[in-house]
């Protein structure tokens, strides 16, 4: 049962020229329970993430789409190089039981000292920006999560299976604001919103879940020499 309490989370999507936000609210209590949107944000200049900083402090927790930081790799033999979460979204036998569905990432974090390529770059301003939310923000819960995985988990979950479009095409966007319809009380226009906004809100959403205790996974090993990466994704 609802206990009273209210939730307040945020979920970003860091995008290369503007950063997305979504802030939900919610009851604290039983799985039937789905949010509101209680605000969005476009965070534009210096101006712009200001204001995100004001939000994010106002709330329990916030997923980022977006890795935090470089570190030195999966130590687990046998792997490509990445993070022990980026590895255990593609990965079985790596300390792991299965495969998590969601996986793999075609981005992977460069591990530390390795060169960084140009098309990547967008990484090292988000760690820039994890840096300016947990300093100015100490009290908030930050983690990283993955959007695109979420969906591949519902759409494959969904009864029946649905065979998503790609991301960058309207129909893509239309299917993916379609399966958030029973995870959170609908905004107007949502399909119209564009990836951005839509991966922003199943940020938020995976905020949401964390912040109720249900309804999410996390990827990553638990190994001595684990990197401590992880991804959170929502089922």
């Amino acid at each position: 049962m609802n206990d009273g309490r209210v939730i307040r989370v945020g979920g970003i999507d860091f995008a290369t020229r503007a950063v997305h936000a979504v802030f939900l609210s919610g009851p604290a209590g039983a799985p039937t329970d789905i949010p509101i949107v209680e605000h969005v944000h476009l965070a534009l200049g210096e101006a712009g993430l200001a204001e995100l900083v004001d939000l994010c402090a106002e709330v329990s927790h916030v997923g980022i789409d977006a890795p935090d930081r470089q570190t030195g790799g999966c130590p687990l033999p046998g792997v490509r190089p990445a993070r022990c979460a980026e590895v255990a979204l593609a990965a079985t036998n790596h300390g792991l039981e299965e495969r998590i569905l969601g996986g793999p990432l075609s981005m992977l974090t460069p591990s530390q000292g390795a060169p960084f390529p140009v098309r990547l770059a967008w990484m090292k301003a988000g760690f820039d920006l994890w840096g300016l939310l947990r300093s100015k923000c100490p009290s908030v819960e930050f983690f990283e999560t993955w959007p695109s995985g979420s969906f591949t988990r519902l759409a494959r979950l969904a009864r029946p299976p649905v065979a998503l479009a790609a991301r960058s095409t309207a129909t893509g966007v239309a299917e993916r604001a379609a399966l958030l319809d029973p995870l959170v009380h609908r905004p107007p226009f949502l399909a119209m919103w564009g990836l951005d906004g839509i991966d922003a809100l199943l940020a938020a959403l995976a905020a949401y879940r964390v912040a109720v205790g249900h309804g999410f996974v996390v990827a990553g090993h638990s190994h001595r020499a684990s990197d401590g990466s992880s991804i959170t994704l929502i089922t």
